[in-house]
């Protein structure tokens, strides 16, 4: 009799701890950046043909899941020119989306429904001196995953930095994923 209680005490414990451990998990590693895509995606419009215009970069935030939005920094600094969804030909420069903060940086852009890819094709040259708000831009577009627009937002959905010496260069980046964009 005796040793079914013990029995039955160590699964009870085991049970418990498994419970508190489960409690503990940090929700920002619970969901793929896939999942965190998609999920974001239900919330607004994919369409490719929406992003084409002029963004004014407001915000930057965070999003565990895809579906609450916290940790929201404005800024007031940027503006993104979309002239065509994508980027099919990278050598017309027609093509090529332009952030402009103190430097004017191309980017040549590939997506697939609403996932995006931008490649820094060109750039002006006028030293920043980090930390500042160029380098956190630069860093969300240069890391973009997918993209979604909600009413007059683009919000652009980006991993999180984990590099130290990056986040140096950044001044309000550090523990946000998504950038926001207001069209003109």
């Amino acid at each position: 009799m005796k040793t079914i209680d013990f029995f039955k005490y160590i699964a009870v414990l085991l049970l418990m701890v498994d419970i508190i451990s489960c409690q503990k998990t940090d929700p920002s590693t619970a969901l793929s950046d896939e999942q965190i895509s998609l999920n974001l995606s239900k919330s607004g419009k994919i369409d490719p043909e929406l992003l084409i215009g002029e963004w004014d970069c407001v915000k930057f935030a965070y999003t565990v899941e895809g579906k609450k939005i916290s940790n929201v920094v404005a800024i007031s600094q940027g503006r993104l020119t979309i002239p065509f969804a994508y980027s099919p030909d990278d050598d017309n420069g027609l093509n090529r989306w332009e952030l402009q903060v103190v430097n004017s940086i191309m980017y040549v852009c590939s997506m697939e429904s609403n996932y995006i890819e931008l490649f820094v094709k060109r750039t002006t040259y006028i030293n920043v001196v980090p930390p500042h708000l160029e380098y956190d831009l630069m860093y969300a577009l240069e890391n973009a995953l997918s993209f979604v627009i909600k009413e007059n937002e683009l919000i652009i959905y980006f991993p999180k930095i984990e590099d130290e010496n990056r986040l140096s260069q950044c001044s309000v980046v550090k523990n946000k994923n998504l950038l926001i964009l207001k069209k003109r």
